[in-house]
Formats: C-alpha cells, sequence, structure tokens
C-alpha cells in the first residue's frame, strides 16, 4: 500500500470519528522514508487516553496487515511497505500551548522515548506550519499557521535565552569538574551545551528545529550568522576523553562568541 492509499484510506475513517475536529498530514519537508505517513488529530476535550482505543480500531479496519501500538501521545503501525502513526491531541490545548510558545512561555524540551536527544516545541511548530490539511471545518489549523507563520521574534528570542542561560549553567558546571573528564555527569554536560548550541543556532535564524534526527539536512536552513555557533556544537559532538584539550579550545570560543 503506497502512502497516498494510506492516507487516503485513514483520513476518510477518521472524518467520521465523533470528537474529531482537526486532520493534518505532519512530518513533511523531513527527511523520513517515502512511505512514511504521520497523522495529527485534533480532538475536542479529550486526548489519547480517550481517543486512543477509536483509532486503534479504526486503523485496525484500514490496515488489517499492520502491526499496531501506543507510544506517548500516539497510535503507531508498521506495514510491510511503510509505518507511520496517528497522534492525537485536545485542539483547544493545543492552541493554547502555541500561544503559551510565542508568548516565551514553557518552551523547555522534554524528555519523551522516542525522541532522540528531548522533544522542543519548536519541531511541533514546524510540523504545523508545513503541515497539509486534510479536514479543518473550525479553522483551526488556519489559526494556528497565524501564530507561527512567519517564526515569530518572540519565540525566537525565548529560545535563544533559556540556550544561553543553559549553557552558561552547563560550563559553569564543568569548571567543578575538570578532575572528573570522562565521567557521566561530564559527558551529559558536553551533550547538553551541544544540543543547547544546535537549537540556539535555529533559533537565531528563526528557523524552525525538527529535532536533533537529520541535523545535516536542516542545517542548509541555517543563516550564516548562526553557521558558527552550529559549527561549535559539531566540534563539540566530536569530544572524547583525548580530546580534552581541544574541548578547552571549544569551551573559550563559545564563552567568547555569546558573552558569557
Amino acid at each position: 500500500m503506497k502512502k497516498g492509499q494510506i492516507v487516503s484510506e485513514l483520513s476518510h475513517a477518521l472524518r467520521n470519528m465523533q470528537g474529531m475536529e482537526i486532520l493534518l498530514l505532519v512530518g513533511l519537508n523531513r527527511n523520513l522514508p517515502k512511505n512514511h505517513v504521520d497523522l495529527l488529530v485534533g480532538c475536542d476535550g479529550g486526548d489519547i487516553y480517550k481517543y486512543g482505543p477509536t483509532i486503534e480500531s479504526i486503523l485496525k479496519d484500514c490496515l488489517p496487515n499492520g502491526n499496531l501500538s501506543v507510544c506517548d501521545d500516539s497510535v503507531r503501525f508498521e506495514l510491510p511497505t511503510g509505518c507511520g502513526g496517528v497522534a492525537v491531541c485536545n485542539s483547544s490545548v493545543l492552541v493554547g500551548q502555541i500561544q503559551k510558545w510565542t508568548e516565551r512561555k514553557d518552551l523547555d524540551g522534554q524528555h519523551r522515548s522516542w525522541a532522540t536527544g528531548y522533544w522542543v516545541p519548536e519541531a511541533l511548530c514546524g510540523d504545523l506550519a508545513t503541515a497539509e490539511s486534510l479536514h479543518d471545518p473550525k479553522r483551526i489549523h488556519s489559526k494556528i499557521k497565524e501564530l507561527i507563520i512567519p517564526y515569530p521574534l518572540s519565540l525566537s528570542q525565548g529560545i535563544s535565552e533559556l540556550c544561553v542561560e543553559e549553557i552558561k549553567q552547563k560550563l559553569n558546571t564543568l569548571g567543578k569538574l575538570h578532575e572528573s573528564v570522562g565521567s557521566i555527569e561530564f559527558n551529559l554536560c558536553i551533550s547538553d551545551i551541544t544540543a543547547s548550541l544546535t537549537r540556539l543556532a535555529f533559533a537565531r535564524s528563526r528557523c524552525y528545529f525538527r529535532g536533533f534526527r537529520s541535523l545535516a539536512e536542516q542545517a542548509h536552513l541555517l543563516e550564516s550568522s548562526s553557521l558558527p555557533v552550529y559549527k561549535l556544537a559539531l566540534r563539540l559532538s566530536r569530544f572524547t576523553p583525548k580530546d580534552m584539550e581541544e574541548v578547552s579550545v571549544i569551551i573559550s570560543e563559545i564563552s567568547k562568541l555569546l558573552a558569557l
């Protein structure tokens, strides 16, 4: 079954689900497998716990040969010819949350079992900004796009301030761990700084960061002024305990570049 057929069958069935207010095809403009399908369902007054069983039943009917599983906020499926999932959210909560993000609130990343590194709010904004609307009678997607297109300056500033503060704190911690090079705590600090530098580069470019996968494909979207920050992240990501002298040089460059 090809991607177009999967999308057509699932969207037709999901439109008839009671409580469904918006249906989007997301994950576009990302380096995903050819037959990968990600849908987002926005519902009235419910989430995966309320609507998950119904969606799982719909997927069983539409994809009888699929292997189904529930992961975090979505019902995932695997087919011999493709894979994907249907994420579920409360549509009014989604709009409210995006409004908060554009007001520089709740911008911390979150650990998710499926996310490389950690999940970041701007990744969802990027998905929504590029999504294809399959069903939107209340124009919810239109309202969302008004909030996130173009990339809001306030969001850029909020993420940038958050990242710079974390980098500052983690550099301070590293300074106290000079005798613990190679320890778990030391390595995690290096990883956290690398992640924050990456996120900072995209925020400064006002370019939606879509997560820590496929970074090479995303990096070409960065503005030239943000490339020095991203290149520091790349150099730091190659750290080994034998490279402590190089790490010291990078840390000095980070402090100088960010005026810490």
